[in-house]
């Protein structure tokens, strides 16, 4: 497999190229930097669902996590003996090196395969393929992580979207809310001061059981943390004008919920894994979730968002 350079910016991302898909219902776009989805337009309103990247709150729309979620303890880890820097939530995000590998009608599949550069910081060989398909109302986001190693290989994986609060004009933020699927009673594990993740819970506003109010003070400590629930679709409602749209991410094992306090968007999170916790003392293979994956073999994961 050839060898390309590459850049990793761990700031925020370059204006880049998008790549747009339609059908009779929906319009979206991907940046070709990063492979973040960075427009969702409903043909019939011509309304925006995504979170516009406003870089004077939070300059990104979706960033596409791996090999890690979140930091790593002082910046770094330890594999098999060796150290290494990983930026925070990986190389996928905000990378310009990633290829449109496959446009077709229906979907675009964006590639990033391992370098001299990567190696650096991941000494895993892998071909990364990211695919996002339009079906009806649907966006469907397929992850295809091949290992081309000669040894098993170790990651984390994770979504990132983020979707407009408030999405209709004159509505505060506070009129919206996340109905989970299932009645939930777990409590938010804490993010620290250094970007990992505490072992202790914290409660969380559930109204009902299953609705999760949204309001900017709510994420005044970052993001709400989860590892215990039973649900595996959100729904992002308005009390007054009804549900907005539905994230199924039935085999994912994690979730995040996050904002900006000052940002009118919330990031539903998906994740295989979490940002380092003090169970990890430093070494890759001891983060939670970790995904193991056989020379020649490769993992496959999606989510589904659905526009109402």
């Amino acid at each position: 497999m050839a060898l390309g350079n590459i850049s990793l910016a761990p700031t925020e991302p370059l204006p880049a190229m998008r790549h747009a898909l339609e059908n009779h219902r929906l319009s979206i776009s991907v940046s070709e930097t990063g492979a973040e989805l960075a427009s969702i337009v409903k043909l019939d309103t011509g309304r925006e669902y995504m979170w516009q990247a406003d870089p004077d709150v939070w300059g990104s729309s979706s960033p596409v996590l791996f090999p890690i979620i979140g930091m790593l303890a002082d910046g770094k880890t330890m594999i098999d003996g060796q150290e290494y820097r990983i930026p925070k939530h990986g190389m996928v995000r905000n990378n310009p090196n990633l290829e449109l590998f496959y446009h077709s009608e229906d979907r675009l599949t964006f590639r990033l395969c391992y370098s001299e550069e990567t190696l650096k910081l991941y000494p895993y060989k892998f071909d990364f393929r990211i695919t996002y398909r339009l079906r009806n109302e649907h966006i469907i986001v397929y992850h295809e992580i091949m290992n081309v190693d000669e040894k098993p290989m170790f990651f984390n994986l994770g979504a990132h979207p983020a979707f407009r609060v408030p999405f209709i004009d004159g509505e505060a933020y506070s009129d919206y809310s996340l109905r989970f699927e299932h009645k939930e009673s777990a409590g938010r594990y804490s993010v620290l001061s250094n970007g990992t993740i505490g072992d202790v819970t914290r409660p969380v506003p559930w109204k009902d059981g299953n609705i999760l109010p949204l309001t900017h003070e709510l994420f005044a400590k970052d993001a709400l943390v989860f590892k215990d629930l039973s649900s595996r679709s959100i729904t992002l409602e308005s009390s007054i004008t009804g549900p907005v749209l539905k994230v199924d991410y039935a085999g994912w094992t994690h979730l995040g919920i996050w904002a900006k306090p000052n940002g009118n968007f919330v990031c539903i999170e998906p994740w295989i894994g979490l940002a380092d916790t003090p169970a990890t003392g430093g070494e890759f293979k001891n983060k939670e979730g970790l995904i193991e994956l056989d020379p020649g073999q490769t993992y496959e994961m999606s989510y589904d968002i659905k526009i109402l």
